[in-house]
């Protein structure tokens, strides 16, 4: 073989790429002199501590570059081309090459999402009419504030996404390569849905309510990485991961509510007013704290496009109670 098929051919032998017919060929080449063997030796040690850690891999060849420079005196280039012979000189700048190109296939082979840039999104405000695109396709429309992570290229097996706060999702389908998103220790898998998924900051609750499709919803050990707890949701159910307790439940939602971050459309029918707080806390991003019995009162109503003021104001009206807002805390008195 030639330098240059020597290149290309040993790295195909070492990464196991070769055909039968190259394989015997590289097999004859090997025992044809003891040079040969140092060649392949040299190109397998480079390719087995790549398996063994991928980060050590430029380290190792550092290693092997440095090696070859004692062993060849490289820093004493001059002398070295007055006694060594044009055959030995080659021999050894194929094997610089060698560890080259090696390093370059190795580095081709690896999952793009290890070394792709990471994306971070954080919504300034809620885009109803200009979703975020993920590189797949799939949409997602954000709530104030909420924030998304994902690498610039996703891997080949798997579309990795990291999320916090309130979003609705409309995932591309591709069974081949499942979406998981991550939010804190929950992970929500799918293979293309839609859904909303609600993980606000200082909620005790992550939850998802799907649409359509089908969602694995799990909590994981953040050490080991082992799943806890699972549930398969289907349309019209919600998952609900307690972060106090750590359990997973699901039930039947009836109304959509859930979205009116999203469509600006609240509708209660004959609701109890402790049912009601909730919602409006995680639509509004708001607590309510009362000093009222509220367990008594029942609301039939619809609102559209309205802000925390006029419903506290509508409730006044109903119900008598007096109310004061101080930015996101609303007290009933």
């Amino acid at each position: 073989m030639n330098i240059e098929s020597e290149i290309q051919q040993l790295v195909s032998y070492v990464s196991g790429n070769c055909s039968l017919d190259e394989q015997k060929s590289v097999d004859n080449w090997i025992k044809l002199s003891k040079d040969n063997e140092m060649l392949y030796a040299d190109y397998k040690k480079i390719w087995e501590s790549t398996k063994v850690n991928k980060q050590s891999i430029l380290i190792d060849v550092d290693s092997r570059w440095e090696d070859f420079k004692l062993r060849s005196n490289f820093e004493e280039k001059a002398e070295i081309e007055q006694r060594f012979t044009l055959k030995r000189f080659l021999l050894n700048a194929s094997k610089v090459a060698a560890a080259v190109v090696l390093m370059f296939s190795v580095w081709m082979m690896f999952d793009k999402e290890e070394v792709a840039e990471t994306i971070y999104y954080t919504a300034e405000s809620t885009q109803l009419d200009s979703p975020y695109m993920l590189p797949d396709g799939s949409e997602v429309v954000l709530s104030n504030n909420s924030n998304l992570s994902y690498p610039e290229n996703f891997a080949s097996d798997a579309r990795n996404v990291g999320f916090r706060g309130k979003a609705f999702f409309d995932i591309a389908h591709n069974p081949e390569k499942p979406l998981i998103i991550s939010t804190d220790n929950v992970r929500v898998k799918v293979l293309g849905t839609s859904f909303n998924l609600c993980n606000n900051e200082g909620s005790d609750e992550i939850t998802v309510y799907l649409e359509t499709g089908k969602v694995l919803f799990y909590s994981v050990d953040l050490e080991s990485g082992n799943t806890l707890e699972q549930t398969i949701l289907v349309p019209g159910e919600k998952g609900v991961y307690n972060k106090l307790s750590g359990n997973i439940s699901k039930t039947i939602y009836t109304d959509e509510n859930h979205k009116a971050w999203k469509t600006g459309i609240l509708d209660f029918v004959n609701a109890p007013l402790t049912d009601v707080i909730p919602v409006l806390e995680s639509n509004f991003d708001i607590k309510v704290n009362s000093k009222v019995s509220l367990s008594e009162y029942r609301l039939t109503a619809r609102f559209e496009q309205e802000t925390t003021e006029s419903v506290f104001e509508t409730l006044q009206t109903i119900y008598g109670f007096e109310y004061e807002i101080d930015k996101n805390i609303v007290s009933i008195r």
